[in-house]
């Protein structure tokens, strides 16, 4: 039924679709990894490096299937594992009629919580007699902290419990991290009472609906027969970033026993990181196994940068530099090392901003896309410098990039979409940011329209509006954001913004009166106060850092590495940053050429595995620098470095610039 969906007379057309021209897929020096992966249609695992062009190749197959597909009854599911590569997708296929067509029935393009939520957790929770309000953490856990008695919640502060506590584990509300509070306490009954009637209410956290999910597998055997009838053939991107939870059901759902659907996977086993440490990868199912096809060939950056890089991969892998793209007009340039201390760690992101200055032209300057990223990038004490990117940058704000949670308010929302579009460079994120935090706004006031369709925040939003005043309030509303790009002065808000969102979230959620919840969320935006001799290091509220400070000229991306996973930079520098300890400290035999991979051979010629902490730090590493297509630029503690290592270094080709010296 399937095996003939893709000939090989479709692969040229699919790779001028992807504006590749006709030979984008085809061999080459030897190497046909991408052309037969668009001929394969077999369950199998695409390991593919950094900039393998792997979600280009994913939308070509299915703009190939999308023509030939014949059955008005069954579909093609396309998971992700975040909405950022949802949308990725979902824009490239609406390039085509026939890529349209998949994203509607009887196919399925959505992250895996979606389809969990869609197909399973939701229809099983609707049976239970639960209406679902609202599937967000951060909601929830707050409805849950305020049903809580005043002196749990006094117990659990004084324990260090944090609201995160009231998520469970287990359908009867049980399970979950509550430290010190056993079964047998009043304080864990509590926490079980306010888990179990906000979501009777309604509310629920996103890991929750796994738990629902299981249960109707568990309830109704009959549930996985019937996905597999109407989904024989899925993808699964980025797998390599799936949870045990995750990996585990969809085994489960479409692999598992009798009759499974035919399953590809899309991954980097060297890119697997995690955006907390209670994440844990796969157990049950693991990226890769089976039938495994290697994709080692990288179109973002060339053979010197792949060399480098190379040896971070914990598991080794060929990696063959096919690129940079010539998008911007200009070379490959030299790696450099931006050397500090403690005086002089602020003076990293100016030195950087100059060099790169110094490194590219000004049409590049405008055209390119320049970040600076640390690992760690929450707030810490004061020891270890630098511990994070607070250090380089004390006006950084870490809730503009966490992309695990949703922001804590409104001017949070529209400071996250302003990071995400200077990646992009287009508006939609802005007005789509706007709605979803007046949602967030409405559902913690009561609101119990829910967010649980398909469609985007922006048109939910208009189709819940009333014609008449919210509507028009709406559009001000949208105007206003737009006219600011999103950054709204204290001034602005008070004297336009903030009475036309109290007016629209009223109407969303049907309340006349806010609470304080909701005021607090609501509160007006605060202008960076740098503290004396930071001026020069003053970012604004979007983590965007522009220098020189009087006349910009070039603009840097602040964020994790967690946040520019998956991207494309043509200048990226990697701050070191503390976690026990320093990281790329702890690199430095890998940077040296000492150490390779993420096993070491003892004397004997045994190999041992480097310790969990370090694997992390490598993989970490392996993300973030292996995000730039012309410039990769580290900078590191000086005093890291013993007599001659940074001769080694720039021996293996690294430009040394030292802040701790004047510029």
């Amino acid at each position: 039924m399937l095996d003939d969906l893709i000939r090989e007379e479709d692969v040229a057309w699919a790779a001028e679709l992807m504006g590749l021209g006709p030979d984008g897929f085809a061999p080459v020096e030897g190497d046909d990894s991408r052309f037969r992966a668009m001929l394969r249609l077999d369950t199998v695992d695409f390991e593919a490096c950094p900039g393998s062009g792997k979600t280009t190749l994913l939308v070509a197959k299915l703009a190939v299937l999308a023509i030939r597909w014949a059955y008005r009854q069954q579909g093609i599911c396309v998971l992700s594992h975040t909405n950022a590569a949802r949308n990725e997708i979902g824009s490239k296929l609406s390039n085509t009629a026939a890529g349209i067509a998949l994203m509607r029935y009887p196919h399925f393009v959505g992250t895996i919580h979606s389809f969990v939520n869609e197909y399973l957790a939701l229809p099983w929770l609707r049976s239970k007699g639960v209406e679902v309000r609202c599937v967000d953490t951060q909601i929830a856990l707050a409805k849950r902290w305020a049903l809580l008695p005043r002196n749990t919640r006094w117990a659990l502060q004084q324990a260090n419990l944090t609201e995160s506590c009231l998520i469970y584990t287990q359908p009867d509300y049980g399970g979950g991290a509550t430290g010190r509070f056993g079964a047998q306490t009043q304080t864990y009954q509590a926490i079980v009472t306010a888990r179990r009637t906000s979501s009777e209410q309604g509310y629920f956290c996103f890991d929750e609906m796994f738990i629902w999910a299981r249960e109707l597998l568990d309830s109704c055997p009959e549930a996985t027969r019937t996905l597999r009838r109407r989904y024989p053939l899925v993808f699964i991107d980025e797998a390599q970033d799936n949870s045990e939870a995750q990996s585990a059901l969809l085994h489960r759902i479409f692999c598992e026993g009798d009759a499974p659907s035919r399953r590809q996977r899309f991954g980097d086993s060297n890119q697997a990181i995690y955006a907390s440490s209670s994440q844990s990868g796969a157990t049950t199912d693991l990226f890769p196994s089976g039938d495994v096809h290697p994709m080692p060939r990288s179109y973002r950056f060339g053979q010197d940068l792949a060399d480098k890089v190379q040896g971070l991969g914990v598991t080794p892998q060929p990696l063959i530099g096919a690129g940079p793209p010539d998008n911007i007009g200009t070379d490959p340039k030299e790696r450099a090392i931006f050397l500090f201390d403690d005086g002089s760690v602020q003076e990293v992101l100016p030195r950087y901003g100059q060099h790169l200055l110094d490194t590219f032209t000004a049409e590049v300057l405008e055209r390119g896309v320049f970040t600076a990223i640390a690992g760690v990038h929450e707030p810490g004490g004061d020891d270890n410098i630098p511990r994070a990117m607070g250090h380089y940058v004390p006006t950084y704000d870490p809730s503009c990039v966490r992309k695990e949670a949703s922001p804590s308010s409104f001017v949070q929302y529209l400071a996250r979409a302003r990071f995400e579009s200077a990646a992009v460079g287009n508006t939609d994120k802005l007005v789509n940011a706007t709605a979803s935090a007046l949602l967030a706004a409405s559902e913690l006031a009561g609101g119990t329209h829910g967010r649980m369709s398909r469609k985007s925040p922006h048109r939910r939003v208009v189709e819940i509006l009333s014609e008449g005043g919210a509507r028009a309030s709406y559009r001000a509303l949208q105007e206003i954001v737009l006219t600011h790009a999103g950054e709204i002065s204290p001034e602005v808000w008070a004297a336009q913004a903030r009475a036309l969102v109290e007016d629209i979230v009223r109407q969303l959620s049907g309340t006349a009166e806010l609470d304080g919840t909701v005021v607090a969320f609501l509160t007006a935006p605060q202008a960076p106060i740098a503290a004396e001799g930071e001026a020069a290091i003053l970012t604004r509220t979007d983590n965007l850092f522009t220098y020189p400070a009087d006349a910009p000229r070039v603009r840097v991306r602040l964020g994790s590495i967690h946040s520019v996973k998956g991207e494309t930079h043509t200048a990226t520098l990697v701050l070191d940053s503390f976690f026990h300890k320093h990281h790329l400290s702890e690199l430095k035999p890998w940077l040296l050429g000492s150490k390779s991979g993420g096993s070491t051979t003892t004397p004997r010629g045994k190999k041992v595995l480097e310790g969990i902490r370090m694997l992390g730090r490598l993989k970490l590493h392996y993300v973030a620098m292996t995000r730039p297509t012309h410039l990769l630029c580290l900078a590191m503690r000086k005093d890291a470095f013993g007599d001659g290592e940074l001769n080694t270094l720039a021996d293996r080709g690294w430009r040394i610039i030292d802040c701790c010296a004047p510029a």
